[in-house]
């Protein structure tokens, strides 16, 4: 878990330490079976290929997980998510590294608006994700 981030030491413009994940085939099998997700796209090389895809696919609501998992670590403890929601623009593969980076784009009162996305190895963006946070002030 992350320090506690206090609203007095936010700025709007300020970036968020980027996060990195990379599924093996193994977790995405484990995360089809844990979701009971049959679709065959997240586990079978040679059926992804027959619908159209180069390799297996890394699940939409696993990537959306992470970024829920960025958005709350980089709160912190005492932070509360309010408002999270994101577009899955591109293909993420196995075994690649995903990035997750973002920004601070306003603060209002106890909240504080974040442009947050996943990018893939060579920087393209393949889930951008608006979120808002409540942050506790400083004790």
């Amino acid at each position: 878990m992350t320090a506690q981030r206090y609203l007095e030491d936010v700025s709007v413009g300020e970036t968020m330490p980027a996060m990195v994940k990379n599924a093996s085939r193994a977790q995405l099998f484990l995360f089809s079976a844990a979701t009971n997700n049959p679709h065959r796209i997240h586990y079978d090389r040679e059926y992804a290929a027959v619908e159209g895809h180069p390799d297996v696919l890394v699940h939409g609501p696993l990537q959306g997980a992470w970024l829920s998992q960025f958005v709350v670590d980089w709160a912190g403890p005492g932070g509360r998510l309010v408002a999270m929601g994101w577009q899955n623009r591109g293909r993420a593969s196995p075994e690649s590294d995903l990035t997750f980076r973002g920004k601070v784009t306003s603060i209002s009162g106890d909240e504080v608006s974040l442009q947050v996305w996943e990018e893939d190895a060579a920087g393209t963006v393949l889930m951008p994700c608006t979120a808002r946070v409540r942050l506790p002030r400083r004790p």
